[in-house]
């Protein structure tokens, strides 16, 4: 599998051709810890289970919101049947889809870089395994929406990262190949997502991100680094066209 290079081997080498970029949403685009949290919280205390923090709820931010709820009971101790689940997930969506961006904000530059990859000619998609209506719903909310061209929520497909389908469909939808694709996500489940696709994956730096080990030349240190190679690599690839 081919690998991004980072900032500095960028200056070195040529750039690989790139012509779409995907992006995870949650710990990736938007720091939404705090909402997810306040929602789940909700729906514990209807059982009499205290809130828990911010940076407790947001390890278990990623798979989903079935995986959410089942991968945080387990945590706690709850023994919960998959009714039961599936029931605080209703719950736990409609406090969600009521509340969605309260707390959330974006991480640094992304309001930036969005727009600024789109001028350059990129497209540009959303691959997350967050509720479809929730995500497009917070996107608008930063006025991000209408940069993408394809945005695929956990409930979309029959089946959702790290499942290689997922980020591919969202390819398809975006009419890039994989193999002038970049995707960009901070969890292990997106670089499983990525390995499983043949997809070029970046992780970021920041949130989760940090904690996931990837080399270092798919290690995202900031957007600047993203729009520097992506732009660069967009100019070059334009170059061996003519």
């Amino acid at each position: 599998m081919n690998k991004l290079m980072n900032s500095s081997d960028a200056l070195a080498r040529p750039c690989q051709p790139v012509t779409g970029v995907v992006f995870d949403l949650d710990g990736t685009l938007v720091d939404s810890a705090p909402d997810i949290a306040e929602s789940l919280n909700q729906v514990l205390a209807t059982h009499g289970i205290g809130p828990q923090s911010v940076e407790f709820v947001e390890q278990f931010i990623g798979e989903g919101s079935f995986g959410l709820v089942a991968n945080l009971y387990e945590a706690l101790g709850v023994a919960a049947t998959p009714a039961r689940v599936a029931a605080d997930v209703e719950a736990y969506l409609a406090a969600y889809r009521a509340t969605p961006v309260r707390h959330s904000t974006l991480f640094a530059d992304a309001a930036e870089v969005i727009p600024s990859l789109h001028a350059a000619g990129l497209r540009l998609g959303i691959c997350t395994n967050k509720a479809q209506l929730i995500a497009e719903a917070v996107l608008r909310h930063f006025g991000l929406r209408d940069y993408f061209d394809a945005i695929v929520g956990g409930d979309a497909l029959e089946e959702r990262k790290p499942a290689p389908q997922h980020l591919l469909e969202t390819l398809r939808r975006m009419n890039v190949d994989p193999g002038e694709a970049v995707f960009v996500g901070d969890t292990p489940i997106d670089a499983e997502c990525g390995r499983r696709a043949e997809v070029r994956c970046l992780i970021v730096n920041w949130g989760g991100g940090s904690k996931v080990p990837v080399s270092p030349s798919s290690r995202l240190g900031s957007f600047g680094e993203l729009r520097f190679l992506c732009e660069n690599a967009v100019v070059d690839h334009n170059r061996e066209r003519r």
